[in-house]
């Protein structure tokens, strides 16, 4: 079992040529952990601008906890990049479980999260 999230992390152009820089980091300086790592986020973006260069990387029903070093490489690469390069928004089980972090919005791909209520 386990607690899951639901994660976007969207990246500027700057902000994915820093995460190529941090992964080859990681691969040289910790290999052990690195395949972990290369899984949740060292593959292709689930969408890329092209006329930017920027990209959204989407996770669903992920266990997202700090411990887990592909979790925690993620954080500490928004830790070391600029606001304005990254938007990182985790919905948890709990209705009101809603992290954000940085600031990157708007184009080309407008995130954000939306609460509604429905009626049928």
């Amino acid at each position: 079992m386990g607690y899951y999230s639901d994660v976007a992390l969207c990246l500027t152009k700057n902000g994915m040529n820093r995460l190529k820089t941090a992964l080859a980091e990681a691969e040289k300086n910790n290999p052990d952990n690195f395949a972990a790592i290369k899984m949740l986020i060292g593959g292709k973006p689930n969408k890329i601008d092209e006329g930017s260069g920027s990209v959204v990387f989407l996770w669903e029903g992920e266990k997202w906890y700090d411990e887990f070093d592909e979790i925690a490489f993620v954080g500490k690469l928004m830790d070391n990049l600029p606001h304005e390069d990254f938007l990182f928004i985790r919905i948890g089980e709990d209705y009101d479980d809603i992290e954000t972090r940085g600031s990157f919005r708007g184009k080309p791909f407008g995130i954000y999260v939306e609460r509604k209520i429905a009626f049928a």
